[in-house]
Protein backbone atom coordinates (compact mmCIF):
# COMPACT_ATOMS: atom_id res chain seq x y z
CA UNK A 1 0.00 0.00 0.00
CA UNK A 2 1.31 3.46 -0.67
CA UNK A 3 -1.28 5.79 0.85
CA UNK A 4 0.91 9.02 -0.19
CA UNK A 5 -0.42 12.45 -0.43
CA UNK A 6 2.29 13.26 -3.07
CA UNK A 7 5.07 10.75 -4.57
CA UNK A 8 7.64 11.59 -7.36
CA UNK A 9 8.62 8.02 -8.84
CA UNK A 10 7.89 5.68 -6.02
CA UNK A 11 10.38 2.71 -5.99
CA UNK A 12 8.44 0.72 -3.70
CA UNK A 13 5.10 0.86 -5.62
CA UNK A 14 7.46 -0.24 -8.23
CA UNK A 15 8.96 -3.14 -6.15
CA UNK A 16 5.37 -4.17 -4.99
CA UNK A 17 4.02 -4.36 -8.32
CA UNK A 18 6.80 -6.78 -9.48
CA UNK A 19 6.21 -9.17 -6.73
CA UNK A 20 2.76 -9.44 -8.26
CA UNK A 21 1.09 -8.41 -5.26
CA UNK A 22 -1.96 -6.25 -5.80
CA UNK A 23 -1.09 -2.72 -4.92
CA UNK A 24 -3.19 -0.49 -3.24
CA UNK A 25 -2.18 3.35 -3.90
CA UNK A 26 -3.24 7.27 -3.77
CA UNK A 27 -3.53 9.14 -6.56
CA UNK A 28 -1.09 11.54 -5.20
CA UNK A 29 1.55 12.83 -7.31
CA UNK A 30 3.38 11.00 -10.20
CA UNK A 31 2.10 7.82 -8.86
CA UNK A 32 -0.65 7.14 -11.42
CA UNK A 33 2.08 7.44 -14.04
CA UNK A 34 3.83 5.29 -12.05
CA UNK A 35 1.22 2.15 -11.69
CA UNK A 36 -1.19 2.98 -14.19
CA UNK A 37 -5.09 2.80 -14.60
CA UNK A 38 -7.41 2.23 -11.37
CA UNK A 39 -9.00 -1.13 -11.31
CA UNK A 40 -6.28 -2.51 -13.96
CA UNK A 41 -3.04 -2.45 -12.80
CA UNK A 42 -3.26 -1.06 -9.38
CA UNK A 43 -6.47 -0.20 -6.71
CA UNK A 44 -6.32 3.47 -6.70
CA UNK A 45 -8.10 5.89 -4.51
CA UNK A 46 -8.01 10.06 -3.88
CA UNK A 47 -4.69 11.21 -1.70
CA UNK A 48 -5.93 12.56 1.30
CA UNK A 49 -9.49 10.24 1.50
CA UNK A 50 -9.10 8.13 4.25
CA UNK A 51 -12.62 6.82 3.83
CA UNK A 52 -11.81 6.18 -0.03
CA UNK A 53 -8.29 4.75 1.06
CA UNK A 54 -10.39 2.31 3.25
CA UNK A 55 -12.66 1.27 1.01
CA UNK A 56 -10.18 0.28 -1.68
CA UNK A 57 -8.50 -1.54 0.66
CA UNK A 58 -11.68 -3.90 1.71
CA UNK A 59 -12.45 -3.66 -2.17
CA UNK A 60 -9.44 -5.40 -2.74
CA UNK A 61 -9.83 -7.94 0.18
CA UNK A 62 -12.73 -8.91 -0.52
CA UNK A 63 -11.97 -10.85 -4.06
CA UNK A 64 -8.81 -12.95 -4.27
CA UNK A 65 -9.58 -12.88 -8.59
CA UNK A 66 -9.37 -9.32 -8.09
CA UNK A 67 -5.84 -9.31 -6.06
CA UNK A 68 -4.74 -11.98 -8.60
CA UNK A 69 -5.58 -9.74 -11.88
CA UNK A 70 -4.47 -6.61 -10.54
CA UNK A 71 -1.15 -8.56 -9.06
CA UNK A 72 -0.66 -9.89 -12.73
CA UNK A 73 -1.07 -6.84 -14.50
CA UNK A 74 0.96 -4.52 -12.47
CA UNK A 75 3.57 -7.12 -12.52
CA UNK A 76 3.38 -7.24 -16.29
CA UNK A 77 3.47 -3.12 -16.13
CA UNK A 78 6.33 -2.99 -13.95
CA UNK A 79 8.41 -5.68 -16.64
CA UNK A 80 7.74 -3.55 -19.68
CA UNK A 81 8.11 -0.30 -18.73
CA UNK A 82 10.57 -0.33 -15.51
CA UNK A 83 12.95 -3.18 -16.13
CA UNK A 84 16.34 -2.72 -15.41
CA UNK A 85 16.97 -4.05 -19.38
CA UNK A 86 13.89 -1.13 -20.73
CA UNK A 87 15.65 1.46 -18.60
CA UNK A 88 19.09 1.09 -19.72
CA UNK A 89 17.89 0.99 -23.48
CA UNK A 90 15.77 4.51 -22.77
CA UNK A 91 19.33 5.33 -21.99
CA UNK A 92 21.48 4.27 -24.41
CA UNK A 93 18.67 5.92 -26.79
CA UNK A 94 19.00 9.09 -24.84
CA UNK A 95 22.69 9.51 -25.36
CA UNK A 96 22.13 8.28 -29.09
CA UNK A 97 19.63 11.32 -29.07
CA UNK A 98 22.00 13.89 -27.43
CA UNK A 99 25.67 12.77 -29.40
CA UNK A 100 23.50 12.89 -33.18
CA UNK A 101 22.52 16.75 -31.84
CA UNK A 102 24.07 18.73 -34.38
CA UNK A 103 26.90 20.77 -32.14
CA UNK A 104 27.57 17.40 -30.38
CA UNK A 105 28.23 15.94 -34.01
CA UNK A 106 30.89 18.65 -34.82
CA UNK A 107 32.24 18.32 -31.59
CA UNK A 108 33.34 14.59 -32.21
CA UNK A 109 34.05 15.52 -35.60
CA UNK A 110 36.83 17.73 -34.84
CA UNK A 111 37.68 15.56 -31.84
CA UNK A 112 38.30 12.62 -34.18
CA UNK A 113 40.61 14.17 -36.48
CA UNK A 114 43.05 15.54 -34.10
Amino acid sequence: MVPSLYEGFSLPAIEAMATGTCLVATTGGALPEVTGVDNDTVLSCPAGDAEALAATIRRGLDSKELRDRIGAAGRARVVERWSWRHCAALTVDQYKEVLSMPHNVKKLQRRDSK
